[in-house]
């Protein structure tokens, strides 16, 4: 159709209708922009209505550690070994250092210190300290084999090396491998809590030699209770925890007592209101009576 004729024959209305036209042309517009539908101008078309609005994806939920209890800690501690020593925060290695400056005070330079390690891990952080120390006998326990490796790993070709005993076994059956009356000092450092029941301290108090120490170190139990699980991750990139139990310092004094072994000092680890850990240490009797007679020294220290 020739669009000029048409004008020509509408003559003065033709203006009016042009008019007209681009009116229409403007609300058909303004309406396709209010539906939301496409539109274009070559060829002219206005697309259709999109579909109504879309919920947002919900985010995905945040992905549960697959949770152990204390009674089936070896095989949370075989699963995180690879990893165990890559959480370490600054309260925790603050624990491992209190617990070295204990055997440190104790004589490593005494020949033939006999240090049993009892749940020794790693042994990343408190053996490793001793690595060139050649005149130090460290007798390991760990009933997780994946701890056993990494400690062979870090120790390996190293003066302690030459003098280090290990046997994966239960801390309960300890006393079937070590002779009694032959350690100087037995470290329980950060083990307790995993646990399902305290070991029996007569058994390990009867391992240690005249004069000898134990040294207990655990998390405070109010930090427990508010941080119940443990978090590490596993080999496979996987987060596990461990619901860790509560080890009461009192509890830990008593039973001590009861074994025969006495106080010497304690210190908490931690500036916060709840404070992270403790650190305990118990002596024979032979050793606190020898302090005793030395004027000054008195039989417990708290910090």
């Amino acid at each position: 159709m020739d669009f000029t004729a048409v004008l020509d024959a509408l003559g003065s209305s033709a203006g009016y209708v042009a008019g007209g036209f681009v009116v229409v042309v403007l609300v058909l517009i303004v309406w396709a922009f209010r539906q939301g539908r496409a539109i274009e101008f070559l060829p002219p078309r206005i697309g259709e209505q999109p579909a109504g609005p879309q919920k947002a994806s919900p985010p995905p939920a945040s992905v549960q550690p697959n949770i152990y209890e204390v009674d089936n800690a070896m095989a949370f501690y075989g699963a995180i070994a690879p990893n165990y020593d890559q959480r370490n925060s600054v309260n925790l290695l603050a624990t491992h250092l209190e617990v070295i400056s204990r055997i440190e005070e104790f004589g490593v330079a005494k020949p033939g210190l006999r240090v049993l390690d009892l749940g020794g891990g790693t042994g990343q952080n408190v053996a490793t300290h001793f690595f060139n120390q050649g005149n130090i006998c460290w007798t390991y326990v760990d009933f997780c084999p994946g701890m056993v490796e990494q400690l062979q790993q870090h120790l390996a070709g190293r003066p302690l090396y030459q003098h280090l005993q290990v046997h994966v076994e239960d801390i309960n059956r300890v006393h079937l491998r070590v002779q009694p009356q032959s350690q100087d000092i037995i470290l329980l450092n950060l083990v307790l809590s995993s646990m399902p029941l305290l070991p029996d301290f007569r058994r390990l108090a009867a391992l240690l030699a005249p004069g000898g120490r134990m040294i207990i170190s655990d998390i405070n139990p109010l930090y427990t209770h508010a941080h119940p699980l443990y978090t590490a991750m596993a080999a496979d990139g996987m987060q596990v925890a461990m619901r860790t139990k509560a080890v009461q310092p009192l509890e830990i004094v008593t039973r001590a007592r009861d074994a025969e072994l006495q106080l010497s000092d304690m210190s908490q680890i931690g500036a916060a209101e709840i404070s992270y850990s403790f650190v305990a240490v118990f002596e024979t009797a032979v050793q606190l009576s020898s302090r005793a007679d030395r004027p000054g020294d008195s039989k417990a220290t708290l910090r």
